[in-house]
């Protein structure tokens, strides 16, 4: 899993974006309410000209926003809200909306069948499944029942009934959008309970017994486990140490095999047991540090090198208004840096906060790495690196640990508190606290190719210092309140849309704001693309030409210099503008890219769910105030 800058951002940075407040979401959605609220009055006075003349009009305008600010928000009645929320999530249940909880149920018991058991990650699999699968029917519910709620009632005219009461619009809609966020959360929570259970049961196995133990020599036991669900284990059990009685009962680690290991146990009588599978189901809290690349020749640089695709894969990501106004300059994303074996090329990464109390037992360290083979090479062997740990600042540095790459894989390793190296001249036994840690708590580690001609390529993410783990159960909890606030968010879009469309109508005005949510991240790109004059198949009507010509995405537009023109032209002006809109929807890949931390193993850290919290709160403000004034300028509100 790559992070992008913006994942490193603390709430803070995120929301004001101190030296870049023209990326700041905080701008992004002042611009956003007053823009909705422009548009608002606009396509109000409109509706109200049309129907009452243009002063007449331009006075019930006037009047809709005297009663929001005198008196409709001030006396909006929680207890009304509450009442009007009730009659809604009645309203829901009658609709027999808990269908989807059995549909789910149903998905849960057929999906043995078709998720494969012989998977690499199985834990990365189910997790994967069961959010995705909650995600999309989850929106798909929110979308049904929050569209065609208000226009079912107003085409049957039961809405009388409510309006004819002491009742205000605000409540109207926040009633309605209460009592569905209520529907919404009654189906959520057995479906995150059931697939809570569908994960961990279905990752639990047992193995029975040891097929093949040998000791070696020293004493240490290495064997085999059965074989169990299409794989097996091997274990190593190190020999009774000083103090410990001989035939004493020992332990020892099995190999990781699928995301898994076990503790395998040798008895006081010679018995072997094989405890349940650990580290299955994580939650991992990374602290990453600072990365910068040398090339090789040792001279720092401000990037790897470029393998090949590597400034492609770049985009503006979320620039916020910058993007909009043509002020983001070059690629936001961040790529993988190569850097060169057998040279002085590395990869150094600075961290904070290494003190004795965080990692006591040792340094944990995962590697998530790239390699990238100039020639084939010993292809079973793997590419070779080292670890080498250094003093920020002084020149002190612990010998290189060397390490074979294991790709597509987390390879977690523990460095030691003691180690030897070299101060200066001197070579002795380092402490890493007292010798290699600085007075700030900093601590650099310097990654290195060690196979001449070959690149092991890196990001800032991809490796990173283990100090804790969080409990899965609570990360997996984390992913489901992003997918509530999500929901949330289509309901609220959903009442919006339903206060002056038909049901239909409003469904697919959500709908289209769902899919462009989604599509936000590749429309930044493509706008990356067009502005960097990159050949990456370009627009809409460039890639409907290119497909009929059946010409490929990375050369040259096959027509004349004037058709080329307006093609790009008309391309341009297509891209920018889905570009605005889509900087004024959700960015909805962020959000779902929470069950992305969830299946890799990672902790959602709390400011990027708190970040998706204040968006939705935001979006829903934004969305009740729409919804306000439009059914204010309704003749049944009037």
């Amino acid at each position: 899993m790559t992070l992008q800058p913006e994942d490193f951002w603390s709430f803070y940075e995120w929301l004001i974006r101190p030296g870049a407040f023209l990326e700041s979401a905080a701008l992004q959605g002042v611009v956003l309410i007053i823009l909705a609220i422009v548009l608002g009055l606009i396509i109000g006075y409109i509706i109200s000209a049309v129907r009452y003349g243009p002063v007449e009009g331009f006075y019930a305008v006037a009047r809709t926003i005297r009663d929001l600010v005198r008196f409709d928000l001030p006396g909006t009645s929680p207890r009304r809200i509450y009442a009007l929320a009730r009659l809604a999530f009645k309203e829901a249940i009658r609709r027999k909306v808990l269908f989807v909880v059995g549909l789910f149920l149903v998905v849960l018991l057929l999906a043995g069948w078709y998720l494969n058991p012989e998977s690499d990650d199985p834990a990365r699999l189910y997790i994967s499944f069961v959010l995705t699968a909650t995600n999309y029917l989850v929106l798909a519910l929110a979308l049904f029942i929050s569209a065609f709620s208000l226009p079912a009632e107003i085409k049957s005219k039961t809405i009388y009934s409510i309006v004819t009461k002491p009742v205000r619009a605000t409540e109207i809609v926040l009633g309605r959008m209460v009592g569905f966020v209520g529907v919404g959360t009654l189906i959520l929570i057995p479906m995150g309970l059931s697939s809570y259970l569908f994960v961990t049961r279905g990752l639990r196995h047992t193995h029975l017994e040891v097929t093949e133990v040998e000791e070696l020599d020293d004493g240490t036991l290495v064997g085999e486990t059965d074989y169990v669900r299409n794989h097996q284990h091997t274990f190593t059990i190190e020999p009774a140490g000083e103090g410990e009685e001989e035939g004493a009962a020992r332990s020892g680690l099995t190999n990781m095999v699928r995301g898994h290991l076990h503790v395998v146990t040798r008895t006081a009588d010679g018995d072997f047991t094989i405890g349940p599978p650990e580290r299955a189901l994580r939650a991992r809290i990374p602290s990453y540090g600072e990365i910068a690349f040398f090339d090789r020749s040792g001279e720092q640089k401000d990037a790897g090198i470029d393998v090949g695709n590597e400034q492609l894969a770049g985009g503006y990501g979320s620039a916020g208004v910058s993007r909009l106004v043509g002020l983001a300059s070059g690629t936001r994303k961040i790529q993988h840096g190569y850097v060169e074996g057998g040279t002085l090329g590395k990869a150094e990464y600075t961290f904070r906060e290494v003190t004795p109390q965080r990692y006591a037992d040792g340094i944990p360290i995962d590697l998530s790495i790239r390699a990238y083979r100039s020639f084939k090479g010993d292809i079973e062997t793997g590419i070779r690196g080292s670890i080498t740990m250094k003093h920020p600042t002084k020149a002190i540095e612990s010998n290189p640990i060397a390490f074979v790459v294991d790709e597509y894989a987390v390879d977690e390793k523990i460095l030691p508190i003691e180690i030897e190296g070299t101060a200066g001249e001197e070579t002795r036994m380092l402490n890493v606290f007292d010798d290699l840690v600085d007075e700030n708590g900093r601590l650099t580690i310097a990654i290195r190719c060690i196979d001449s001609s070959q690149y092991l390529g890196m990001t800032r993410s991809g490796i990173y210092l283990r100090p804790d783990e969080s409990s899965f159960a609570w990360n997996f909890f984390k992913a489901y309140i992003s997918i509530w606030l999500q929901m949330t968010m289509v309901i609220a879009f959903g009442v919006m849309f339903s206060t002056f469309l038909s049901g239909p109508v409003a469904m697919v005005a959500t709908a289209v704001c769902v899919l462009l949510g989604f599509s936000a991240e590749q429309v930044y790109d493509t706008r990356h693309y067009i502005d960097a004059g990159i050949a990456r198949g370009g627009g809409p009507v460039e890639s409907l030409v290119r497909l009929l010509k059946q010409d490929a995405m990375t050369t040259q537009l096959d027509v004349d210099t004037a058709a080329a023109t307006v093609i790009q032209t008309f391309d341009a002006g297509i891209v920018y503008t889905l570009d605005a809109i889509a900087t004024a929807l959700p960015n909805l890949p962020k959000m779902v890219g929470t069950a992305e931390f969830a299946a890799s193993g990672f902790d959602i850290f709390g400011a990027l769910l708190l970040r998706h919290a204040a968006a939705t709160l935001g979006y829903c403000i934004l969305a009740f105030l729409v919804s306000y004034f439009f059914l204010k300028t309704r003749e049944i509100a009037a």
